[in-house]
């Protein structure tokens, strides 16, 4: 109570990146000229809140205040986004009016979008602000569209709402909350391509390797040859999401707005055009936003035509190749972003394709080559931990069967614990240090090999890496250079 009137506060909460922060909102009325504001650095659609709210309090059965109503976001200083603040504020309009019990609202975290006729709608990021919720000790009054995703995290007591009267109902205490109760979750493969997929059994082998290993792979060879259509197929050797996993992939889905019902079933497979940009690939924006490789997060990104992506682009692709995660820092935010995506990449060997082709003869000069390589700088192509060149398919190979080889790949990306830990045998070791003087391997590439080798090692059933281990991991890595 000051100056005889009331401030009521009403908890919520907003969305910086994937992640969850603590919002106040503070509604105070007042005899004046009717009028409705918000302040607090809101949005375009935060304001538009002001129509949202007066509709649905009125055609729910409540009346709206004919009084100078001011609604304050804080922190002032943080900007405001989307439409998760309508219910907060029209419980807070309606505990000034002594509808609603103040002290209900004291311990409960509010969020939701307002229909004009009251009801409540699914919002984005409702894992990460149930998050927030069991972090600061509240309970969590949400759209009941959400239910699916937000049982997933425990420890929080829900209060799922499907409309403005079913809330004020809940906080008067005169009607019980649905209780939630996690659904069963079992994630689903990938389909088989519908497409055959003649020869090219290298590239099978390949992909059959780094999908075992989660290895970041470069596809190169002349246009025609499978390269895209190999990449795409690759999806099917990934196994199934735990439950786990998607609760991680859908926090981003969902905070990104395009999950909003249930946790997500398949690993994600992403393939951005090479005209994207910076931001759009790797995250950020005005109000951050996860980028293509954050989408992939848990599944596969497939970056087509590698050198006909902006240079921009290319090169922050350093760090998240190697550290899993994406760090934007800007003047306003510094934001977090998971990125633990398996990578495929494909790329023609010069502008028109047919370089060290057998059937046709490549016609770029010398500068033409060297403009299309100096795009795939050493640092970045050094992040790839493997490479594998194709050729045309042999008229033999065309007119064979089409074997299905993603069924043989049994392990599907699940390769026992133990595997990353498979010692050296003597001969691959003595071949491994070899091959780091005679081919001038960095200390990068050195230990991509290994890995590489105890993934080849591991689908083996081999208890040690060994030479022929070692050699073919060496095979993957040596090709790279052939190109670029």
């Amino acid at each position: 109570m000051q100056g005889g009137f009331r401030l009521i506060s009403v908890h919520s909460g907003g969305l910086l990146g994937i992640a969850g922060f603590a919002i106040s909102v503070e509604v105070d009325i007042r005899p004046g000229l009717p009028g409705f504001e918000i302040v607090g650095l809101p949005s375009a659609s935060v304001k538009e809140s002001r129509a949202r709210v007066r509709s649905a309090m009125r055609n729910s059965g409540f009346k709206f205040p004919p009084q100078k109503v001011v609604v304050n976001l804080a922190p002032a200083d943080a900007r405001k986004d989307g439409a998760l603040f309508d219910l907060a504020i029209a419980l807070g309009i309606l505990a000034h009016q002594g509808v609603v019990p103040r002290e209900r609202l004291a311990k409960t975290l509010i969020v939701g979008e307002l229909s004009l006729g009251g009801r409540v709608r699914s919002v984005p990021g409702v894992l990460a602000l149930a998050v927030l919720a069991r972090d600061r000790g509240c309970s969590l009054m949400f759209p009941q569209e959400n239910s699916v995703q937000a049982a997933s995290i425990p420890g929080v007591e829900y209060l799922p709402v499907s409309s403005l009267q079913e809330a004020v109902h809940v906080l008067q205490g005169k009607v019980a909350p649905a209780r939630l109760h996690p659904a069963a979750y079992s994630g689903q493969r990938h389909g088989p391509p519908s497409e055959r997929i003649i020869g090219q059994q290298l590239a099978k082998r390949a992909l059959t390797v780094a999908a075992a290993g989660r290895h970041h792979i470069l596809l190169m060879g002349p246009p025609g040859v499978g390269k895209t259509l190999l990449a795409r197929a690759a999806a099917a050797l990934l196994p199934p999401l735990t439950k786990e996993e998607a609760v991680d992939v859908t926090s981003v889905y969902s905070a990104a707005g395009l999950e909003t019902a249930g946790l997500v079933r398949k690993r994600p497979v992403r393939q951005p055009h090479h005209s994207i940009s910076r931001t759009a690939l790797i995250g950020g924006g005005a109000l951050p936003r996860p980028g293509e490789i954050s989408l992939a997060h848990r599944g596969l990104l497939i970056l087509d035509e590698l050198p006909e992506f902006s240079i921009d682009a290319l090169q922050a692709l350093r760090e998240p190749l190697d550290q899993k995660r994406v760090h934007i820092a800007r003047a306003g935010y510094n934001v977090n972003f998971p990125a633990d995506c398996w990578i495929i990449a494909t790329a023609n060997p010069c502008p028109c394709g047919y370089l060290g082709s057998s059937t046709r003869e490549c016609r770029c000069s010398a500068g033409d080559l060297a403009r299309y390589h100096r795009r795939l700088r050493g640092p970045l192509i050094d992040r790839f931990d493997m490479f594998c060149r194709m050729g045309e398919v042999s008229p033999d190979e065309a007119s064979g069967e089409d074997e299905p080889w993603y069924e043989h790949a049994h392990l599907h990306g699940q390769l026992p614990t133990p595997s990353v830990n498979l010692p050296l045998a003597r001969d691959g070791e003595a071949l491994l240090a070899q091959a780091h003087t005679r081919l001038g391997l960095s200390m990068r590439s050195y230990h991509k090999t290994i890995r590489v080798a105890r993934t080849i090692a591991a689908l083996s059933g081999a208890h040690s890496v060994e030479a022929p281990h070692v050699a073919e991991a060496l095979q993957y890595r040596y090709q790279g250079r052939l190109g670029f």
